[in-house]
């Protein structure tokens, strides 16, 4: 399967404008459009009362013209007459200051109340279209804008049950946490809070649990909705990660989904297009299978400090760049352009005046460029682990030393001796591969040790790996389970620079 389409919202405009974008969408070979991601208030404008027929209309217009439809479940955008009547589902930052209604992804995954009307309109979408539309989206973009992490009270009653869960008593928790340091030993579970706008450094072995409940918090949300599609839908489901985006394990939310989807903006100062292909490879070894960039970014954007504009040409290569780094689509974001709202910069394949831009000559251009383009076959595996980067977060041997980031430039001077890459997981078979790197892996779990000792190819592994267990802690010695493997053992360390 190719897809070859775009982002559109038929809300966005009157009705009797949706025939001349359809028509363009034809004669420009687009195929496939996403829609509905926000469209809540549309549909239900008042509690409990549905009007679909914004939807219904769009969605019978579209595949009426052989156009096929993604539906995205609109749960990023909780209506104004929900967060009045609820408040409390609105989140709290790190500093302890309420994020308010008037954006977007203003909600607290764990909410009761929240995931209670969260399901109910999952369920309407589901019902409706359940054999209507070709592909479901969970929500948008779950974590952007910071927003993975909430301290609100009902996150901390969540995390105290989480806690539950996990350590069974609070002798155990006090001895994971190593609480003796600096008097913070509990005796009683409602004791606990999330530690913001503390004095000085936090614990860092409470800070690497919080991460990892926000993170399974934002999973457990995905996952309740999807459940609820399979109820009523057979179709495949997927959910829009982005570019550069750690605060969530990727991969353990990719496993209840059928494929990664991703949003490619360029996320740094200046464009970089091998940052941009491990960000392609990184969501191509989530599942070891072709993703879809369900939306591209087009030219100009609207959030940057400087919103440049990027020439068409650069459309047409990132298009091109995306399949030959397993891509099964592109989407440019979005067909129209909008004259209101917080993204009226963002470009589109369309102008102002509705009229077809160069960048959609291109992009339709692409389709005949890519066709037979094979996936790449990866012949070295970069180590990879999502709580890694987390513990570099929380305690620093360096605080300008970013995981990512370095990880990034070892992929990058592999890809520039023509080795093509696979990032792996701990669960990864690793077999097929003829050279491991473990970058800057503070922990290693112990089923990738055991992978490691019984690898046959090469393995270059760097400073800093194995310094750490899965609770935080500084190991007794260092690079702990390999110190035999590699016939080396640390005895003192520091940062240079």
């Amino acid at each position: 399967m190719k897809i070859y389409g775009a982002d559109y919202y038929p809300e966005h405009w009157d009705e009797s404008v949706w025939d001349k974008h359809i028509n363009l969408m034809k004669e420009y070979g687009i195929e496939w459009v996403r829609i509905g991601e926000f469209a809540w208030a549309v549909v239900e404008p008042r509690e409990g009362e549905y009007n679909f027929t914004v939807l219904d209309r769009a969605i019978a217009k579209l595949k009426s013209n052989g156009i096929k439809v993604i539906l995205g479940t609109p749960t990023a955008t909780p209506p104004a007459w929900l967060i009045r009547k609820y408040p409390e589902i609105l989140p709290v930052d790190y500093h302890g200051r309420v994020r308010e209604f008037g954006s977007r992804r203003h909600y607290s995954t764990n909410s009761k109340v929240y995931r209670e009307y969260a399901a109910r309109i999952t369920e309407e979408y589901a019902k409706r279209y359940g054999k209507e539309i070709d592909i479901w989206q969970i929500d948008n973009e779950f974590g952007c804008h910071a927003t993975t992490y909430s301290f609100n009270e009902c996150d901390r009653k969540a995390f105290i049950e989480w806690l539950k869960v996990k350590y069974g008593t609070l002798e155990n928790l006090n001895k994971a946490w190593g609480t003796v340091f600096w008097s913070q030993i509990y005796s009683d579970w409602n004791e606990i809070v999330f530690p913001i706008n503390t004095p000085t450094f936090e614990n860092p072995h409470q800070m690497l649990d919080i991460y990892r409940f926000m993170s399974d918090s934002s999973i457990d949300f995905m996952n309740m909705q999807v459940e609820i599609i399979k109820k009523y839908s057979d179709k495949p489901i997927t959910h829009n990660f982005m570019i550069d985006f750690m605060d969530i394990d990727y991969r353990k939310m990719a496993r209840t989904l059928d494929f990664v989807s991703w949003d490619n903006y360029i996320a740094t100062v200046d464009y970089d297009p091998l940052r941009q292909a491990a960000n392609h490879v990184l969501m191509r070894s989530l599942k070891k299978s072709p993703f879809l960039v369900i939306e591209q970014q087009p030219g100009r954007v609207n959030w940057r400090e400087v919103n440049e504009n990027y020439d068409a040409e650069f459309l047409a290569m990132w298009t091109k760049q995306g399949y030959l780094n397993g891509a099964l689509g592109v989407m440019p974001f979005r067909f129209d352009q909008i004259r209101f709202g917080a993204e009226q910069y963002h470009g589109g394949l369309l102008d102002y005046a509705g009229r077809p831009t160069k960048r959609l000559e291109l992009y339709s251009k692409s389709r005949q460029e890519t066709e037979g383009i094979l996936s790449p076959k990866p012949e070295v595996a970069i180590y990879f682990d999502y709580e890694n980067e987390w513990m570099h977060r929380i305690n620093h041997v360096n605080r300008k030393f970013k995981y990512w980031d370095n990880i990034v430039e070892i992929f990058k001077a592999v890809r520039e001796l023509g080795y093509n890459v696979d990032f792996v997981f701990g669960d990864d078979d690793i077999e097929k591969y003829h050279t491991l790197i473990v970058p800057y892996a503070f922990n290693i779990a112990d089923s990738f040790v055991k992978k490691i000792k019984n690898f046959k190819g090469n393995v270059y592994m760097t400073c800093m790996s194995g310094l750490k267990d899965e609770k935080n802690w500084i190991v007794e010695r260092i690079p702990d389970k390999l110190i035999d493997e590699f016939g080396i053992e640390v005895t003192d360390f520091g940062a240079i620079g």
